[in-house]
C-alpha cells in the first residue's frame, strides 16, 4: 500500500498583511558605474506588512553572502544596502534583491542593477608608430590607449610636450585619435604623445600617457587637392543606460580650403541646432539622446563640400539601446481569483531593441507545465489551486536592462466540510450533539446553524465558531425535537456558493428510568438507599454507575445491589457525588441521575509545633476538611482569640484559618493554641505549640522560574544578622540535592545555580537554614522545564536541496522528520500534511514518571512515486508549549522537453550565432547542458556538433563553419533524468563566402603550425582594413575528435599588434579547428575569420592497463589487459610478447593485434614452463610502453594421460595399496589376541537356539557354558575370573581396573563373577584418586569415564571411530553403537527391574526395549554402574 505524505504550505491569509515590494533608491538608473578601487552602494527600499524577515542577494541568478569586498548592510531598516569596498572588475555583474515575507510566505524580486567597472590598465602598445603625409594632406595619429572602460573619458595630445588645441586643422576624435588636416612641413615631430583620462577613476589612476608616435612630412607641390574623407563615422550602439549624449565624427580634409560638412539621418538633413542635435560643422555632431521618448538611431551621413562643389561623404548606421518602460503591467490591486478558475496575465513594453518577457511568482521563474503556459508577454494559469497565489512579476528585458511589474494573485480554495453533523439517534430526555467544522483557503467567512431549515429553537444551544469546531446541543429531546439539523458556510466575497451539511435526529422510546428522588443528603457513617423505577418496559437488566464507573458489589458487603435499588451503608466522604441508574431492555438503553451529599464531621489539621524568632510574626495555619463548610475559631488557655494588633484572624480561604502572632514575645506569647472547627455534624480541634527560638534574618528567597531545556537560573537562599554562621541545605522534591558542577552547582553563601536543565529536573526546590542554636528555615520554590517541540532533523534522500524536494518518476521517496520533546510534560505530535491535508500522525505515549528528553521521527515515504504525489508538504510538531514545523516540496524530475526551433542572430563566413527557445518544461530540475547536431548540404543526416553546452544559454556562436555552405541545426537538451528529444530543424542558414562578408577589421590570412603533441603555432596577418575600433584578437579552438564547446584563447584580446600565439595544453594526435576573431568596440556581429585545421602530433600511449596471464589448457595462455589510459590519438594495434620466465633470451612477438581486441589466446611450445608475458599499444606515433605479467605455475602435460602404461602402473600402486591395508589389519588382530582388552561386541547372526558356541577374544576357542535361565540364553567367556592388571574388585587391589572376561550366571553372594563388570558406581571414577580401603578411584573432582574402549584416566569416548579406537575384528550385524557414559539428559534409563547379576540388562531382560549395552547394570550397592565386560548379557531375542 503506498503512504503518501504532505506538507502543507502556510498560505492562510493574514489580515492585513500587504505583499513586499522592492523598489531601487540608488543608482536610480539601474546601472551602476564607479571607478575601479572606489567603494559604492545599491540600495533598495523594502515596505511590506508585516516587514519582509528574509532577504537574499544573488548576482547573475546565484545567491551570495558578505565576502570579500561585498558588505550586505541591513542596519538602515527599509533600505537595504551591498556595498562595494575597493571594487574591482570581478564584482561587475546583475544584482536583485529578493525579499520574503515568513507569514503570507510571499517572495518578490527587486529590478535588476547593473554594476560595471570604469577602468584604465598601464600597458599601452610599445610598438614603434610612424605616420606619413604629404604636404596638404592629411594625418591620423593613432592613440592606442591601454585596455580601458568608462563613461567620462577625455583624450589629449601633445607635440614636443607642449599641448595641442583643437583648430581648423586639428581634431582629437572621441576614440583619442589625433587628425592633421592640410599637413604642413612644420607638422614634422618625433614626439606626438597620447594622453588618456577617466574622471570616474580614484586619483593617480585617472591619468595615463602613452608612448611617442612620429610624423614625417614629404614636400609636394599641390594647388588642389579634393574633398577627402579623413575621419569616417563609426557604426555604434549605444547604451542609453550608460551614456546621455554621444558623438558622430567626420572629418574631411581638402586642399587649399577646407570642405564644409552637412549631416543627415535617415535621408533628411539635419539643418539646426537644438536639445537634441549640437551640430558642429567642422568636425562632428553630438547628440543627446532624449529622456522623454524619440529614437535618435538612424542611418548618419556627412556630406563633405568645397568651394568648387567637389564633394564625398561617409555613412554610419547608429543604433539606441533602450532599457525596457512597462506600458502595460500587472493590476496594482490584489486578484482574487477561485480555484479551479484560470488566470490570465498580460505585460508589454517599449524598449530598443524589442524586449523579452521573464514571469515569476514568489521570486522563482515560470516556465512552461501542465497547467502553465508562458508566452512571452503573456501568462496563463489554468485550473488554478491554492498553490498558484503569491505574488506575480513580469519582468521585460533586453541587452540594456530590465523592469519589473508586481502583482498579488490570492486564490480562494472551495470550502470543504472538515467535520460534518452526522446522523444522531437518542431516546427521549436525553442530550443529542452535532459538530461542524468547515475548511477553505482562505477559509470561510461564516457558519451558521438552521434546523429544519429555519433557525434553531432557543432550547437548542450553538456555536458559530468559525476558525474552530461548532457545536450545536439539545440538552434534553423531546419529541419535537427530531429533524434535520444543518451547517451552513460561506466563502468570502461570495466567490463560491454556500455549502450545506445535514443531519438527522431520531428519537427513540426506550425504557424510561425515574429516579424516586434526584438528591439525598446523609450524614457520614449513616445508610442511603437509592431508588429508581421503569417504565414502558417488562424485562430490563439494571447498572448503576458512579460517576461513570460501573459499580459492583465489594467483598466488605457494604454495597447492596438489587433491581432498581442500590443500598450503601457507612458512608464516607469518598461516596458522595453523582450515581446512575440505567436500564437496558432489548438494545435500548435510558437512564436518570441520584446526587448523593455526605455530611462529614470537620477534621482539622494543624502543625505540632510552629518555632519562631522572637520579634517576628508567627503563622499558625489550620486545614479543616468538612461538609458543610465549618466555622474555624481560634483559643488559647481555653479562651476564644479575637483579633487585636497583636492576633490577626485570617479566613479568607475556605476550609483554611490562619493566625498571624505578631511580635512574637517567649514571655507572652508561647504555649498551645487551639484551632476549633465547628458545623451542624459537630465539632473537631487540633492543637500547635508555639515555641519562640534565634533565627537568622533572610534577605533574598528564592523565586520560582519556567526554564527552556537545557537552561539555567540562580536560586539564592542569602541571610543576614545572624548570630552564628548559618548552614544552607538543598533540596528538590524532599532529597537532598547532590552537586555535580554539572547541572547542581553550589556558588556558596546559600545560592546554587541548575544548569543544562532537563525534565527531570522540574520541581520544588528548598533552602534550609539551619545552625545549632537556631531554628530552621525554609524557602521554596518551583522550577518549571519546557521542553519546547523543536524538528532537530529534516530531510529528504537521496537529495535533498534547501525547501525542495527532487526525484525521479517511479522512485521511492523518504522525508523524514525528527522533534525533540519530553514524554510526561508535554506529549510530542508530529503530523504531514500535504497541500493542507493530514497525512500522517504520530504522537508519543506518555510517562507515570518524568522521563529524559525523547526524540521522536516519522519517516513518511512513498513506493514508485508518481506525478500525483508531487506537490507541497509540511511537517509539523506540536506539543504543549509551543509548535514547530518545516516546509518542502517534492518535485518529481522527468526528461525535458525538446527545446524551441534553433534561429539564427546573425552569420558571418566561418561562424554565425544561432539562438533557440528554452525548453517549456524542464523535467523539475535544472537543466545540466544543451548539446547542438548539424546537418550540411542537405544530406539530412544530423551529427553531433557540440556537446556539453552551458545549461544557462540560449545563445550559442557556431564557430568552424564553412563559407558559403548550408547548414540545419536541432537543438537537444538534458537534465539528470536524461535528454529531451531534438527541437524542430532550423531553416536552411548559408554563411556568407569572405569577400561578400563584412571586411573591416577582419582577419582574412593566417597559419597553423603544428610545433608537437601538445601544442600549435596561429599566425595571422593584419586586417585588411582596420579601423580604431579594433583592440585585439581572440583565438577560438576546439578538439574536433571530443566535439567540445569552443575554448578561447584571449592573450591578445586587447592587443591589435599581436600577429602570432601558441596554442598549449593541446591532446596529442587530435585534430583542431582553429579561427580568429577580431575584437572591436563598436561592431554587433563578431568578426570571425574562416576556418582552418590541424593536428597535433602523435604522443605514443602509455601502458595498457591491468594485464592478467592466466592458463588455459597445457600448451595455451589466456592473455588480457585494458585500453592505455592516455592514448594520445587512436590505437592502431596491440603487440603481444612472450617467453619462459628465465629465459634471458628475446622475447617472441605477436604483432599487429587488432585495436579492438583486448584479450589473446597464446599457444606455448614448452608447455612445462612459466611464462612472462607483456603487451603494448601502438597509434601513429608508434609502439608504446609495454605492460607485463606472469603466467604462474607450470602446466602438466596432457600427453601422459593418453599413454597406455600409465593407466597399468596406476592400477598396480592401487593393488599394492589395498595388500598393505589387508596386512596391517590382520598384524592388528594378531596382536590383539596376545594383548586381550574387553571389547564390546554384538551376538553372532546365526539360528536361535538354547547351545549357542561364542567365540570371545579373550577366553579359549570354541568353549562354552551353558547356562539356563528360563528362555533366555547366557554366554560366558572361559577367562571370567582372569582378571587385567587393574582390578575393580575386590576393593584390595589397588586400582580401578576393568574386568576382562564374561562369566556364567552366578548367584549374588558372588558380585565379582559378573561378565563385563567394571565396578564403578554411580559416577565414573578416575584412578588417581582414594584411600583404602576404597581404591576404586571415586574423585569428586574429576569425572573421567572409564568404558571397555579406553584406558584409565582418559577423556570420555564418542563411539567407536577408526582414527581413534581399536575396531571389533568381526564382521558386526547392525547394531545401536556403544553408547557415552550414562547421562540422564542424552540416553534412556535403564528400564530392568534392578538385578546384581552381570548382563542382568541384557541377558535377562523381559522388556524387549532395553539396552543392550553391557556397560549398564546395578552396582550391589544400589546405585548405577556402568559395565565394561565384553562378552556378557546379550538377550537371546536379540541373537
Amino acid at each position: 500500500m503506498r503512504l503518501f505524505l504532505g506538507v502543507a504550505l502556510l498560505l492562510s491569509s493574514v489580515q492585513g498583511a500587504a505583499w513586499p515590494t522592492v523598489t531601487i533608491s540608488s543608482p536610480t538608473s539601474g546601472v551602476l558605474l564607479i571607478g575601479e578601487g572606489r567603494s559604492e552602494s545599491i540600495t533598495f527600499e523594502v515596505q511590506g506588512e508585516p516587514f519582509p524577515r528574509i532577504r537574499k542577494w544573488y548576482k547573475n541568478g546565484v545567491e551570495i553572502s558578505s565576502a570579500n569586498n561585498i558588505v550586505i548592510d541591513e542596519s538602515g531598516g527599509n533600505l537595504q544596502k551591498l556595498k562595494f569596498n575597493s571594487i574591482t572588475r570581478g564584482n561587475e555583474g546583475t544584482y536583485y534583491l529578493v525579499v520574503s515575507n515568513d507569514v503570507t510566505l510571499d517572495s518578490t524580486k527587486s529590478p535588476e542593477v547593473i554594476v560595471k567597472v570604469s577602468y584604465l590598465d598601464d600597458t599601452w602598445d610599445s610598438s614603434a608608430q610612424i605616420v606619413t603625409a604629404t604636404v596638404g594632406g592629411f594625418a591620423v595619429l593613432e592613440c592606442r590607449p591601454p585596455a580601458h572602460f568608462g563613461s567620462y573619458i577625455k583624450f589629449s595630445w601633445k607635440k614636443n610636450n607642449v599641448a595641442i588645441e583643437e583648430s581648423e586643422r586639428s581634431y582629437i576624435s572621441e576614440y583619442g585619435n589625433l587628425v592633421l588636416l592640410q599637413v604642413a612641413t612644420d607638422d614634422y615631430s618625433p614626439n606626438y604623445r597620447c594622453t588618456i583620462t577617466i574622471d570616474t577613476l580614484s586619483q593617480g589612476d585617472q591619468t595615463k600617457e602613452g608612448g611617442p608616435v612620429t610624423l614625417n612630412v614629404q614636400q609636394e607641390t599641390v594647388t588642389y587637392k579634393v574633398p577627402e574623407i579623413a575621419l569616417r563615422p563609426v557604426a555604434l550602439t549605444i547604451d542609453a543606460q550608460i551614456k546621455e549624449t554621444f558623438l558622430v565624427e567626420c572629418v574631411a580634409n581638402g586642399y587649399p580650403n577646407l570642405p564644409t560638412i552637412r549631416w543627415y539621418k535617415d535621408g533628411s538633413a539635419i539643418t539646426s541646432s537644438g536639445p537634441i542635435y549640437d551640430i558642429q560643422t567642422r568636425n562632428y555632431i553630438r547628440i543627446t539622446i532624449p529622456r522623454s521618448g524619440g529614437n535618435v538611431g538612424g542611418l548618419y551621413r556627412c556630406d563633405a563640400t568645397d568651394n568648387k562643389g567637389q564633394s564625398t561623404y561617409a555613412t554610419a548606421q547608429i543604433d539606441i539601446y533602450t532599457k525596457p518602460v512597462i506600458t502595460t503591467g500587472l493590476p496594482t490591486s490584489e486578484v482574487k481569483k477561485s480555484s479551479g478558475s484560470e488566470l490570465s496575465l498580460a505585460c508589454a513594453a517599449t524598449s530598443s531593441p524589442s524586449s523579452s518577457f521573464k514571469w515569476y511568482k514568489n521570486a522563482v521563474q515560470l516556465k512552461n507545465g501542465i497547467n502553465t503556459k508562458v508566452d512571452n508577454g503573456i501568462l496563463l494559469v489554468s485550473n488554478l489551486n491554492t498553490l498558484n497565489r503569491g505574488v506575480y512579476q513580469c519582468e521585460a528585458y533586453n541587452d540594456v536592462g530590465s523592469t519589473i511589474s508586481t502583482g498579488k494573485v490570492t486564490v480562494q480554495e472551495r470550502l470543504t466540510f472538515v467535520i460534518r453533523p452526522e446522523d444522531v439517534e437518542v431516546f427521549l430526555g436525553t442530550a443529542a450533539t452535532f459538530n461542524c467544522m468547515g475548511k477553505g483557503n482562505p477559509g470561510p467567512t461564516s457558519l451558521q446553524w438552521q434546523f429544519n431549515g429555519a433557525d434553531p429553537p432557543s432550547t437548542h444551544e450553538y456555536t458559530n465558531k468559525i476558525e474552530n469546531q461548532a457545536t450545536y446541543k439539545i440538552p434534553k429531546v423531546t419529541s419535537s425535537d427530531a429533524g434535520k439539523i444543518s451547517c451552513v458556510i460561506s466563502s468570502p466575497e461570495n466567490l463560491y456558493p454556500t455549502d450545506v451539511a445535514t443531519a438527522i435526529l431520531t428519537i427513540r422510546q426506550g425504557p424510561q428510568v425515574i429516579a424516586h428522588v434526584k438528591e439525598i443528603t446523609v450524614t457520614e457513617g449513616s445508610s442511603a438507599d437509592l431508588v429508581c423505577k421503569v417504565e414502558n418496559a417488562n424485562n430490563v437488566d439494571w447498572k448503576w454507575l458512579f460517576k461513570g464507573t460501573l459499580v459492583t458489589q465489594p467483598d466488605d458487603q457494604r454495597i447492596t445491589i438489587s433491581p432498581g435499588l442500590l443500598q450503601i451503608r457507612s458512608m464516607t466522604a469518598a461516596d458522595q457525588g453523582v450515581y446512575t441508574c440505567q436500564a437496558d431492555e432489548n438494545g435500548l438503553s435510558n437512564h436518570d441521575t441520584i446526587t448523593i451529599t455526605v455530611e462529614t464531621y470537620p477534621k482539622v489539621v494543624t502543625d505540632e509545633t510552629k518555632r519562631i524568632g522572637e520579634g517576628l510574626t508567627a503563622e499558625l495555619t489550620c486545614t479543616v476538611t468538612s461538609n458543610p463548610v465549618s466555622t474555624i475559631t481560634w483559643k488559647r488557655e481555653g479562651q476564644t482569640i479575637q483579633e487585636t494588633d497583636v492576633y490577626k484572624i485570617d479566613n479568607s480561604v475556605a476550609g483554611s484559618s490562619t493566625l498571624s502572632v505578631v511580635g512574637v514575645s517567649k514571655t507572652t506569647h508561647v504555649g498551645k493554641y487551639m484551632c476549633s472547627a465547628t458545623n451542624k455534624v459537630g465539632t473537631g480541634t487540633s492543637e500547635v505549640d508555639l515555641v519562640v527560638v534565634a533565627q537568622c534574618e533572610v534577605m533574598d528567597t528564592p523565586k520560582d522560574a519556567v526554564l527552556d531545556y537545557e537552561g539555567e537560573t540562580l536560586l539564592t537562599c542569602s541571610v543576614n544578622q545572624c548570630s552564628q554562621t548559618p548552614i544552607w541545605t538543598w533540596k528538590k522534591d524532599g532529597t537532598v540535592i547532590e552537586f555535580d558542577n554539572f547541572r547542581y552547582i553550589n556558588m556558596g553563601q546559600g545560592t546554587i545555580k541548575v544548569k543544562r536543565a532537563m525534565p527531570t529536573m522540574a520541581g520544588v526546590y528548598t533552602c534550609e537554614v539551619t545552625g545549632t542554636t537556631i531554628d530552621i528555615q525554609t524557602y521554596s520554590a518551583t522550577i518549571k522545564i519546557e521542553v519546547k517541540a523543536k524538528i532537530t532533523k529534516f530531510g529528504s534522500y537521496p537529495e535533498y536541496s534547501g525547501n525542495r524536494v527532487l526525484y525521479k518518476e517511479g522512485d521511492s521517496v523518504e522525508m523524514t522528520c525528527e522533534a525533540r520533546g519530553d514524554y510526561s510534560m508535554a506529549p510530542l505530535n508530529i503530523n504531514w500534511y500535504k497541500s493542507g491535508v493530514l497525512q500522517y500522525a504520530r504522537e508519543s505515549s506518555t510517562s507515570d514518571t518524568k522521563e529524559k528528553i525523547m526524540y521522536m521521527t516519522a519517516v513518511l515515504g512513498i513506493a514508485a512515486a508518481r506525478a500525483a504525489d508531487a506537490g507541497h508538504y509540511q511537517c509539523t510538531v506540536q506539543n504543549n508549549y509551543n509548535e514547530d514545523k518545516r516546509d518542502t516540496s517534492l518535485m518529481l524530475m522527468t526528461q525535458p522537453d525538446r527545446p524551441g526551433q534553433p534561429y539564427d542572430t546573425w552569420i558571418g563566413a566561418g561562424a554565425m550565432e544561432l539562438s533557440w527557445g528554452e525548453p517549456a518544461n524542464t523535467g523539475n530540475t535544472n537543466l545540466t547542458s544543451y548539446e547542438i547536431h548539424i546537418e550540411s548540404n542537405g544530406n539530412s543526416v544530423f551529427r553531433p556538433f557540440m556537446q556539453g553546452l552551458s545549461p544557462n544559454q540560449v545563445t550559442q556562436v557556431m564557430y568552424f563553419l564553412s563559407e558559403n555552405q548550408e547548414y540545419k541545426f536541432k537543438v537537444i537538451a538534458a537534465n539528470v533524468v536524461g535528454k529531451s528529444e531534438a527541437s524542430d530543424a532550423s531553416s536552411e542558414i548559408q554563411t556568407f563566402r569572405n569577400q561578400d562578408s563584412p571586411t573591416l577589421n577582419l582577419v582574412t590570412e593566417f597559419s597553423l603550425t603544428t610545433l608537437n603533441s601538445d601544442s600549435i603555432r596561429v599566425t595571422w596577418s593584419e586586417p585588411n582594413q582596420r579601423t580604431n575600433s579594433l583592440q585585439g584578437f581572440v583565438i577560438v579552438y576546439r578538439n574536433e575528435d571530443k566535439l567540445e564547446a569552443p575554448l578561447f584563447n584571449n592573450t591578445f584580446k586587447y592587443d591589435y599588434t599581436a600577429r602570432t600565439v601558441v596554442l598549449t595544453g593541446l591532446s596529442a594526435g587530435s585534430k583542431y579547428s582553429v579561427q580568429i576573431q577580431s575584437n572591436t568596440q563598436t561592431t554587433t556581429n563578431l568578426l570571425v575569420s574562416s576556418v582552418k585545421w590541424a593536428n597535433t602530433l602523435n604522443q605514443r600511449p602509455s601502458e595498457p592497463l591491468g594485464c592478467e596471464a592466466d592458463r588455459e589448457s597445457s600448451s595455451s595462455i589466456v592473455v588480457a589487459w585494458q585500453t592505455p589510459l592516455d592514448s594520445h590519438g587512436m590505437i592502431l594495434s596491440y603487440n603481444l610478447y612472450y617467453r619462459p620466465r628465465g629465459d634471458d633470451g628475446d622475447f617472441k612477438v605477436l604483432n599487429d593485434l587488432d585495436a579492438q581486441q583486448t584479450t589473446y589466446a597464446l599457444t606455448l611450445i614448452d608447455s612445462n614452463s612459466d611464462y612472462e608475458v607483456e603487451v603494448a599499444a601502438s597509434n601513429s606515433a608508434g609502439e608504446g610502453t609495454r605492460a607485463g605479467c606472469v603466467a604462474i605455475g607450470k602446466t602438466i602435460n596432457k600427453a601422459i594421460f593418453e599413454e597406455w602404461w600409465f593407466y597399468l602402473i596406476l592400477a598396480l600402486v592401487i593393488l599394492i595399496l589395498v595388500a598393505a591395508i589387508i596386512l596391517c589389519a590382520l598384524l592388528i588382530y594378531k596382536r590383539r589376541s596376545k594383548d586381550p582388552r574387553i571389547i564390546k561386541m554384538p551376538p553372532p547372526v546365526q539360528k536361535k537356539s538354547r547351545w549357542v558356541r561364542f567365540k570371545g577374544l579373550f577366553g579359549s576357542k570354541n568353549n562354552y557354558a551353558p547356562v539356563r535361565n528360563g528362555n533366555q540364553d547366557n554366554f560366558a567367556g572361559p577367562n571370567a575370573h582372569i582378571m587385567s592388571p587393574n582390578m575393580a574388585r575386590p576393593p584390595t587391589y589397588p586400582t580401578n581396573t576393568f574386568h576382562g572376561g564374561a562369566a556364567p550366571y552366578s548367584p549374588p553372594s558372588n558380585p565379582n563373577s559378573w561378565g563385563g563388570a567394571a565396578g564403578f558406581m554411580t559416577q565414573p571414577k578416575s584412578p588417581d584418586f582414594g584411600t583404602a580401603p576404597r581404591n576404586d578411584g571415586y574423585n569428586y573432582n574429576k569425572f573421567n569415564t572409564f568404558d571397555s574402549r579406553a584406558s584409565y584416566n582418559d577423556p570420555p569416548k564418542s563411539p567407536y571411530d577408526a582414527g581413534r579406537f581399536d575396531r571389533p575384528s568381526y564382521e558386526a550385524p547392525k547394531y545401536e553403537p556403544p553408547k557415552s557414559p550414562y547421562d540422564a539428559g542424552r540416553f534412556e534409563n535403564p528400564k530392568s527391574p534392578g538385578s546384581n547379576y552381570g548382563g542382568r540388562y541384557g541377558g535377562a531382560d523381559p522388556y524387549d526395549n532395553n539396552t543392550v549395552d553391557s556397560r549398564y547394570n546395578r552396582d550391589p550397592y544400589g546405585a548405577p554402574s556402568f559395565n565394561g565386560g565384553g562378552g556378557g548379557g546379550f538377550k537371546s531375542s536379540k541373537l
